[in-house]
């Protein structure tokens, strides 16, 4: 910690010192974040139903893990793989928008979105169908939103 680049300090000094935002542009940036991540999400469902690994992809980031609704801890390369090979295949992912809620962090460059899904296909030749609750954290980088980490859990019936 004593030893911290250059560049960075420079950079928290920069941010220390640069004037917090007004309240109506803060307000503006997040619903801007708001409506380029839901775009982002709508966008990435629709590439999983078509079964596109290349669009797909495009999502994860480099370091992505996925956990699925088996527990089962996959990394960017094995959803590809899975997707490329077709042992994972979506025939429906239904978000039900009563249950979105959607979480901005680091001035609209991150976020926490969870949701509630019904879905009817495969994750890695299993079959997974019906109502899931999926949590993914997602960031900002290069112009664009991609997923960090996701996790997936079904919603079991009440006893």
């Amino acid at each position: 910690m004593a030893r911290l680049p250059h560049c960075l300090l420079s950079i928290l000094v920069l941010m220390l010192m640069a004037p917090p935002a007004a309240p109506a542009e803060q307000a503006t940036a997040s619903a801007k974040a708001e409506a380029e991540l839901r775009e982002s999400i709508r966008l990435y469902d629709d590439a999983l139903r078509r079964g596109d690994a290349t669009a797909a992809g495009r999502f994860w980031a480099d370091e992505y893990v996925f956990v699925n609704p088996r527990g089962e801890r996959l990394s960017r390369a094995a959803r590809i793989a899975n997707l490329r090979e077709k042992r994972t295949a979506l025939d429906t992912v239904a978000h039900a928008p009563q249950d979105e809620v959607i979480h901005l962090y680091m001035d609209g460059q991150m976020a926490v979105y969870t949701t509630r899904l019904a879905i009817d296909g495969r994750y890695g030749g299993t079959t997974e169908r019906g109502e899931f609750r999926a949590l993914v954290v997602w960031i900002h980088r290069d112009n664009r939103w991609q997923q960090l980490a996701s996790q997936m859990t079904a919603i079991l019936p009440a006893p």
